[in-house]
């Protein structure tokens, strides 16, 4: 398919969550298991001691993950506008198609990483878990795009990084999405927080702000779930959840946070409708997601004094 290019290349520009998440592929079947593994404890064998009289059980268990479906975005090009059209009239088309399947996976993988923060069960026992890490602003103070809102999301982000390193979670692929709103005003806090906090915060390549361990990634679809959940294989699908979607939360994780399954990647599809003399152009793709370590999921809240 000659234009599978620009589509593909529109899915990797868009998708935020992409190679920041556990991802496996299978060539057949409908889902896959992913292991997690407790931890266990040193001891000293003494002189005539049997190792099995002191060794603990290293706890283990797993989360399945199952396809959602094929999921696609087609689009029907009439002759008569291609006809008329005096400039690349396809190409448009394609990386919007490519868009469409990039944001509502990403939408998808960030409504399970949330769900994975208010999971109030470890994954396995003594392992931790996530929570929500609420920072409250001075009265009189309104979060926007503002020093104190930075300031604040910048605690919030201290105190992640905390939790997550009291649940021995790596401190290298630590990730926090914002809103478009926060990333400015954090973008607009940063000479103030290296100035005053020694915060070492710098912007990198594709506006990527890097800030207390964290690649601080800004996704405009944060809250908007994955589409049609109606229609999804596994359970209710991945709706993003409701106590939480109007509070512009910051979603904290560490790449294990969650998982993707992959059947099928994104690939494209071409055919002629003559009855509607016109070309049917399909992008399409079988992935599942699901959320695999509650102790490296949380979400962070900037909250109003009088809120």
């Amino acid at each position: 398919m000659v234009f599978s290019g620009e589509t593909l290349a529109a899915f990797q520009r868009t998708s935020v969550t992409t190679g920041r998440i556990m991802e496996r592929s299978i060539t057949a079947g409908k889902s896959a298991q992913f292991p997690a593994f407790g931890r266990t404890n040193a001891h000293y064998l003494k002189a005539g001691k049997n190792l099995d009289d002191i060794r603990e059980t290293i706890q283990n268990g797993e989360r399945t993950i199952v396809i959602d479906g094929l999921l696609t975005a087609d689009t029907l090009i009439f002759d008569l506008d291609e006809f008329i059209a005096h400039y690349d009239f396809r190409s448009p088309y394609a990386s919007e198609l490519g868009n469409a399947l990039a944001i509502s996976h990403d939408a998808s993988v960030l409504a399970e990483i949330a769900k994975e923060a208010l999971n109030t069960s470890e994954n396995v026992a003594g392992l931790g878990k996530g929570g929500v890490i609420t920072q409250t602003l001075d009265t009189g103070i309104t979060g926007g795009i503002n020093k104190q809102t930075g300031l604040a999301i910048y605690q919030i982000l201290l105190q992640a990084k905390a939790a997550m390193s009291k649940n021995y979670v790596p401190s290298t692929d630590r990730y926090a999405y914002v809103t478009p709103e926060y990333h400015a005003a954090l973008a607009s806090a940063l000479e103030f927080l290296n100035h005053d906090y020694g915060a070492s915060g710098n912007l990198l390549e594709g506006d990527v702000i890097r800030l207390a361990g964290f690649d601080i990634i800004e996704c405009p679809h944060l809250t908007k779930g994955g589409d049609d959940n109606t229609n999804v294989i596994q359970g209710s699908g991945h709706i993003f959840p409701a106590a939480y979607a109007s509070k512009s939360p910051i979603i904290i994780c560490h790449k294990t946070s969650a998982g993707v399954l992959r059947l099928q990647n994104l690939s494209m599809e071409s055919g002629r409708r003559i009855e509607y003399q016109a070309d049917q152009i399909i992008a399409k793709m079988a992935v599942g997601v699901g959320g695999l370590r509650p102790e490296c999921s949380f979400l962070g809240i900037v909250a109003n004094a009088s809120a």
